[in-house]
């Protein structure tokens, strides 16, 4: 099945809708597993500072094998991308229940890690299909799809696990995040047209293997900014993540039931921003402007919930109040990043570029667990959602400065990137 790119400012929605299941299912099935990790491995026997490390293996894998399977999609395709790095992920999933301590588990999540293309697949699939003023709102559905797939994953690995984490059936939690990956396979095989058909695939093998990582970054240096970029959000909301449950666990008593209705609650409030406040956004003020909104909003939640950490007196609104700041954050700033990424691409480098952000993304996810643990058991519980918004200032002034140079808007970096 093959599919052709329609005109600037069309929204093909007979193309989007399957690959909007497609992603939500996907990010589903990585959300059910992460609201019990922390619980998991601490049921295996391992320290703060251990759990984040096998926590964030999963992005090891990803850093390094995003950018291949980017390139990989635009020589053959992005459907077999697709079905290929779901069905890795799923079999990570299967040995996850068989793990019986936390190397295992770990590995498990290493090579979840280096079959994850699935994420910068689907942003180079919405490069493909939809161009011009139409790709803000198509990119904002897309995070509204990782939303909504963060909204239930965690919320069903939260029910699936229970209230006490001394009972709770971890392998069942697994079980199931694999069989949400299988359907969002059949769903690939089954419903999700081909975007790079033929005849753009054999147009990009003519020209050659295509440039390299090295070639696409020394041609577009807003790339280069792009990536620091995402490393640095994606590293300040992964010590967010790895640590929260412990968190909660230790200062608010919370249950991995509460953890995941929680982290609900934060996909909830980022897919409404994303389906619905994204693309008006992006109209009005530029790319730019709203992921530097986002930005701060993301920063400002941070540091709020590491104020709750500093002290007995604040509690669970306190603590829900600053998960929503974060959420609001993020709803603004995902599709406005995306946007700025697909607008220096083209046919021959979408993927490549978009597994290189995506790349760069997990190398923050790799960064922030690995010194998550020891900040929160060293430092203080606090540490680590203060150092975060820390971060975010940092990645507030590259985005303001070094992310758009040349431009106001992602119109430009567009033109930036399209010029050769």
């Amino acid at each position: 099945m093959t599919t052709t790119r329609p005109s600037a400012g069309a929204l093909p929605m007979a193309q989007l809708l399957p690959l909007l299941l497609c992603v939500f299912i996907g990010l589903m099935g990585f959300g059910v597993v992460l609201p019990v990790f922390p619980y998991w491995g601490r049921a295996l026997g391992a320290g703060p500072e251990i759990v984040t490390v096998a926590l964030g293996a999963y992005s090891a894998g990803q850093f390094v094998a995003a950018p291949l399977w980017g390139k990989f999609s635009d020589r053959f395709g992005r459907r077999p991308a697709l079905i290929g790095s779901l069905v890795g992920i799923m079999a990570s999933y299967l040995v996850m229940a068989e793990a019986q301590d936390i190397w295992t588990l770990g590995a498990a999540r290493l090579f979840g890690g280096l079959m994850a293309g699935n994420i910068g697949v689907a942003f180079a699939y919405v490069g493909d299909v939809v161009e011009g003023e139409a790709r803000p709102r198509a990119l904002g559905l897309l995070g509204a799809a990782f939303g909504m797939g963060f909204i239930f994953g965690p919320a069903i690995g939260g029910l699936v696990a229970g209230d006490a984490p001394g009972t709770a059936d971890f392998r069942l939690v697994a079980h199931v995040a694999a069989a949400i990956c299988a359907v969002g396979v059949v769903l690939v095989i089954v419903g999700l047209p081909e975007s790079l058909g033929p005849e753009r695939r054999k147009a990009v093998k003519d020209a050659g293997t295509g440039p390299t990582a090295r070639e696409v970054m020394a041609a577009k240096p807003a790339v280069i900014a792009l990536m620091v970029v995402a490393a640095l959000v994606i590293g300040s909301a992964a010590m967010m993540e790895t640590t929260f449950a412990m968190f909660a666990d230790d200062q608010l008593g919370w249950s991995p039931r509460d953890v995941g209705l929680s982290f609900g609650l934060i996909g909830t409030i980022s897919a409404v921003m994303q389906a619905g406040a994204a693309a008006p956004l992006a109209r009005r003020f530029g790319a730019r402007k709203v992921a530097l909104f986002g930005i701060i909003g993301y920063a400002l939640g941070l540091a709020g919930l590491g104020m709750t950490g500093l002290g007995d007196w604040a509690g669970d609104a306190m603590v829900l109040a600053a998960l929503a700041v974060t959420a609001l954050g993020v709803g603004i700033f995902n599709p406005a990043f995306q946007t700025m990424v697909a607008a220096a691409t083209d046919d021959r480098d979408r993927g490549l570029v978009n597994g290189l952000t995506q790349g760069a993304s997990a190398g923050g996810r790799i960064l922030g667990p690995a010194v998550s643990g020891s900040i929160y058991a060293g430092v203080g519980i606090a540490a680590p959602f203060l150092g975060g918004a820390a971060l975010m200032l940092v990645a507030l002034v590259v985005a303001a400065r070094g992310a758009m140079d040349g431009g106001a808007d992602s119109d430009a970096v567009g033109r930036s990137g399209r010029s050769r």
